[in-house]
Formats: C-alpha cells, structure tokens, sequence
C-alpha cells in the first residue's frame, strides 16, 4: 500500500476577480517557514479555483489567468518553498464548479430535465453551476493537466480534482450518449446511473492521462464522501481524501461511517476537517483547539493521515493564528504517529450498509444508529458493502434495512456455515421479492407487526442489565416474525390497540394489554434476528435499552469482544497493530460534543478520564503496556490495563511476543 503524508494542509484559494492585490503579501520563505514551524509536512496548493480563474502563467489560457494576480508564478513560487523545507505539495484543480466557465462556455453547463442549469442564476453570489465531463469541458481539463505537469515538471507530487460527483444530466452530449444506449430519458434512476457510468470514465481516462504524464504523481478525486459511490473506480485514485468537517454539513458521525468503509477498500486513508469555526469561506474564524484535537486525533486512531483545510487570504500571506492552532495539534500527532501510520485497523465485526453507490451523500438513517451504537460499545468494525469478502469478520451484521437478493442470501449462509456469526434487525438479510430470510436465521417473515409499539419483557441473556420488572417500548414498527428451526431469544407484549383514528390512549401510544406474548428476536446457533429496526430506533432517539440488547447481542454471538471499557460511553476506543513492530495499539479518545447552538455541535474542552480500565481479549497474548509517548509503564492484569489520570487522548502501546 502506497502512504501519503500524514500532517497535510488543504489550502483553498477561491478569489474574486472583484479583489486587487492578489498575492501581494506573499513571501516565500515566511510560506514556507510558517507551514514547518506548524509540523505540516504536506499543502494541497492552488492552480485552478472556483472561480474559475488560474494562478500561474497558462499559455493555453492566458485569459483566465487571475486577472488581479501580482505574482504571475504563485503556484510554482508555493510549490518550491514548500520543497524546499520537504513539504510534499499535491495541486488542486477544480472540476465540475468553475464560475468563469459557467459564464463562457454555457454549452458545458450541466443541464436538468426541464433544460435549466444546475446551480442558481448566474447573477447572484456563488460558483455552484455545474460542468458537465461528458462535454468538450473533458479535453479542457486533459490540456489543463498536461499544461500544469510540464510547468510543474518534477515538482508536481499529485493531483487534488475537486468536486468530482455523480451529477444527473440531460444536456445535449448526454442526451445523444443516452439515446444511443436506450436509456430512458424520463426515468431518473437510470439517468442517474450514466451519470455514474460518465464520472467513473472521466475518472478512469484522466487518472491513465496523469500517469502517463507522472506515474508517480498521487491522483484523489473529491466528491465530498467516499463510500460505495467510490469502489468501482478505487482504482483510479492512489488513495482517499475524506472530506469531513463535522460544524460545515457533515456532523460527528459521518467520518467514522466514511472512514471505516474507505479503509476497507485497501487504499490509504486521510481525513479532512477545517480550521474553520463552521465551514469552507469562513475566513476570520478559528476552531476550537480541543475540537480540532478530537477530529485530527479520531483520524490518526483510525491510522488515518490528517488534513485540515484553510483558506489563504486574497494578499496571499498565511495567518498566524491558523497555523500557532493546527501547529498545537501536529506537533502532538508528529509524536504519536510512529503508532498509527503505518498500521492495520484491528477488527472483529463488520456493518453491510445498504447506501446506494448512486449518491454519494445519501447515508443510512440505520447506519449511523448502528455506527452511534458501536462506537459507545467500543466494537471494533469495519463498515463493508455487499460485494466485499465476509470471511476476515467473526461477526458480520446486517441493519434494519439491508434487504438481500438470493446471491446475498446465500453468500450470508455460507458464511454462517463457515463458522462466521451474523447479527440482524428487521428487513436485515430479507428477500423482498420471496417473503423469505436466509435459512441460517431458522426464523419466517409474516410482514410488518400490526399491533405496535412493542413491549419488550426483559427475559434471558439478550435483556441482561435491564430491570426485570419493567417493559421496554421499541416505538418504531418491526416485522413479525416466528420461529422455524430457531428459537425464540426475546419476547414483547402488545398494546390494546394501535393508535389511529379515533382509536388511541393518552399522549402517544396505547399502554401493554395483558395477554400472551410473542417472539421478537429468533437465534439460530450464530445467527440472531431482532424483529425490530434497532438501529433506526436508535438513530431516532437513543433509546439505552436498545444499546444494551445489542451489546448482549453481540457478546452471545462473539463472546470476548477485543476490546471493552468502565468508562462514560463518551469514551471510543480503536484498535490498530503494526505486525512489523510485533504490537497492539489503543487509541483512547474523551472529548465530548456539545450542541450549544441551534445549528451545530461544538467541543470547548478536553474531557478527562480517571482511573479507566481497558479488558482486552486480543488474538496475541499481551502481557506488558505503556503510554506513548512518554513511555509510562502500565500493569496488565488478567487481560486488564487501568490508565491514569487521561485528558482527552490516550495511546496506549500493547506489544506482543
């Protein structure tokens, strides 16, 4: 596997022609010195922006050169001053958004159904009017290419193309293409997936006209997330860029969703945040150190690399408080790093998530309940699509929604016949079209339960932990379900009635009737049904109990987890090892969101931890531990490591003989 640089800067430079002085403050060595001062060893700098204007001499297009740029050299000037203090320098290079070409080449634009643009009116704020690959824009971008590799020459180190996505289009190149194919231009699902077909061979012929120009140049293609939208053209890339800024759109979960499943695809992995309070343009604003810490920090204990974006303003000259904050953060991943990169996610279940690979941003309510969930219960897992292996997981589990066709189904009973464990909710691993579940479940589907919510009866290993005494409501509607060859693991009680009509009790749902209870979890030797969408539930408001069936669950099914904590479940603990260097290693994150405004989560401090023990139930025998950097020796008992006294972050080495 090829590894990129782990402490990157992503620099955006999206600059009015409205601005005079572009680039007037800039200084070389203060560019350069200020990047290395701050541990940096990697910039993603700028050639072409949304703006649609160039930031070096092009002889191909003198004219869209920035026409307020006082340094015609910027981007070579960026790119040896970063050479020259060993920071790699990759060029980023705007694809499907260029506001000047919108303007002057509307035969390139992206065209809806109804023939407008994509995009709002080109007289109002922004760069958002989208360019079509499947036009002449195509060749453009290949001359561009050639043009910045020869100007770069050797010192070009790789490619950033920016907004790289599936785009539905019907203008007229795509029309024809589509005609031609017997696509049915009414139909938006299957417009959609030309579109896919479109970018996957923009990407596949661009990444073969880059290599043949440098073949060692690093080749990333952004579309905002990377997911199964991404795996047929993983080829194409040298390695993934996860766009993730948790205050600008993304929230706290989706980089742990995107992350799990990008490293399973088996290319390197960076993460992206912003030193940015909300999000990309927000120029005088800095992030919190301790959130900007948790975010760098989750990437490198996911054996990420780390970039965080910033935005160099128009004069051209860095601000020092930007680089004095990501300056703090690197210089403590630059200590641990030796720990995370280059490593292996050490796993032991993986989630098959049902997102569709024909929408990049269109994650599963069911996943991120799930990815929630896990995280709380320290499961260390891999997110994985229906086509990737099963056989490397000891439990592979299948969300409320994640309904199989027959090759599923088998490939599901063949890994339980292998010995693998399967965990499932609701519709996880039905047949639609059959009404039927794979065989290893032992259980039949009888449609949607009728009578809900449901009460669950805290009977049996599954309700472990809960209160004997009580009924636990799951709100959302699960299936009916019954034993076949399985046994029943779970049981709930119904309402007196559904509420509807003018049928209904109370504030929201009717209380339990007395009367016969019913199965609502069915296992089968290592295969476990739950009736009900546990991690839509779950996702739609937490409730604790579900979490706690789950993780009975999962501890019937996998025994020993790897790794488990008594701390807060605002702890996460993730697994790596480095077989060369014959160790473990636990990354221990405490930083706690807050939702302090109406529209984003913050961190305003480093939560700490005391006194929290670690159990471990690894594959090698670990008998010795200690804290990295500094080398704190710590006691391993039984399988068990205490840490001491822990803000924020914890790395903890595991050697084993």
């Amino acid at each position: 596997m090829r590894y990129v640089r782990a402490r990157e800067v992503h620099l955006d430079f999206h600059t009015s022609e409205h601005i005079h002085g572009i680039g007037q403050d800039f200084d070389a060595d203060r560019f350069g010195d200020t990047f290395k001062n701050a541990h940096v060893n990697s910039v993603t700098v700028f050639a072409a922006g949304h703006h649609g204007w160039l930031y070096y001499p092009s002889q191909l297009h003198p004219k869209q050169v920035h026409p307020q740029l006082t340094r015609p050299d910027l981007l070579r000037e960026q790119v040896q001053a970063l050479h020259a203090r060993d920071i790699k320098a990759p060029v980023y290079v705007t694809v499907q958004w260029s506001r000047h070409l919108a303007a002057t080449h509307p035969e390139w634009l992206i065209r809806k159904a109804n023939g407008a643009h994509e995009g709002g009116p080109l007289h109002e704020p922004g760069f958002y009017q989208s360019l079509c690959v499947n036009t002449g824009y195509a060749a453009y971008l290949r001359d561009l290419v050639t043009e910045i590799s020869g100007y770069l020459g050797d010192d070009l180190d790789g490619w950033f193309f920016d907004i790289v996505g599936i785009r539905p289009c019907w203008c007229a190149a795509c029309r024809r293409e589509m005609l031609e194919y017997g696509v049915n231009l009414n139909d938006e699902e299957a417009v959609r997936a030309f579109a896919s077909q479109t970018i996957n061979r923009f990407k596949r012929e661009m990444s073969r006209h880059v290599r043949s120009l440098n073949p060692d140049a690093t080749i990333f293609y952004n579309a905002g997330h990377v997911g199964p939208c991404t795996r047929e053209s993983k080829d194409d890339y040298s390695h993934f860029e996860i766009e993730s800024l948790p205050s600008g759109g993304w929230g706290y979960l989706h980089f742990p969703v995107a992350a799990r499943y990008a490293r399973a695809l088996g290319l390197d992995v960076m993460g992206m945040t912003g030193k940015f309070h909300t999000s990309w343009g927000d120029f005088h604003s800095l992030k919190n150190q301790a959130a900007l810490e948790f975010e760098v920090f989750r990437m490198l204990s996911y054996g990420c690399a780390a970039s965080v974006g910033d935005q160099l303003e128009p004069r051209g000259a860095l601000n020092p408080a930007t680089y004095r904050l990501i300056g703090n953060v690197y210089k403590r991943v630059e200590e641990i790093e030796p720990w995370a990169r280059p490593a292996k996610a050490l796993t032991e279940a993986a989630l098959v998530t049902p997102e569709t690979p024909l929408r990049e941003h269109a994650l599963p309510e069911t996943v991120m309940g799930a990815a929630q969930m896990f995280e709380e219960l320290a499961l260390q897992y891999d997110i994985i699509d229906p086509t990737m292996p099963f056989d490397k997981y000891k439990l592979v589990i299948l969300p409320d929604d994640m309904t199989a066709d027959d090759a599923l189904q088998k490939k599901v009973d063949d890994y339980v016949a292998a010995g693998g464990a399967v965990l499932a909710c609701a519709r996880g691993g039905l047949n639609p079209d059959t009404g039927a579940y794979p065989a290893c479940y032992g259980a039949k589907w009888h449609g949607p339960h009728r009578l809900f919510p449901d009460f669950i009866l805290p009977e049996g290993p599954l309700a472990d932990g809960l209160d004997a005494e009580g009924k636990y409501v799951i709100y959302m509607q699960g299936e009916e379900v019954t034993p076949d060859e399985g046994q029943a693991a779970l049981s709930a009680v119904a309402p007196y009635f559904p509420r509807e009509g003018l049928t209904f009790c109370s504030h929201r749902y009717t209380p339990a009737a007395p009367g016969n209870s019913y199965p609502v979890a069915v296992r089968n030797g290592k295969a476990l049904l739950f009736s009900h969408p546990m991690f839509g539930q779950y996702r739609d408001n937490a409730p604790h109990w579900c979490k706690v069936l789950i993780g009975n669950a999962i501890r019937e099914l996998l025994g020993a987890q790897l790794v488990t904590h008594n701390g807060p479940s605002t702890v996460t603990v993730s697994l790596l090892e480095q077989p060369e260097h014959s160790r473990y290693i636990a990354h221990v994150l405490h930083y706690i969101p807050v939702r302090k405004s109406a529209t984003i989560d913050t961190i305003e401090e480093a939560s700490p931890l005391d006194d929290v023990t670690l159990t471990l139930s690894l594959p090698r025998t670990v008998t010795k531990a200690r804290l990295v950097p500094n080398g704190e020796e710590l006691p391993v008992t039984n399988g068990r490591v205490t840490l001491p006294r822990t803000m924020g972050y914890a790395v903890v080495d595991l050697p084993y003989a």
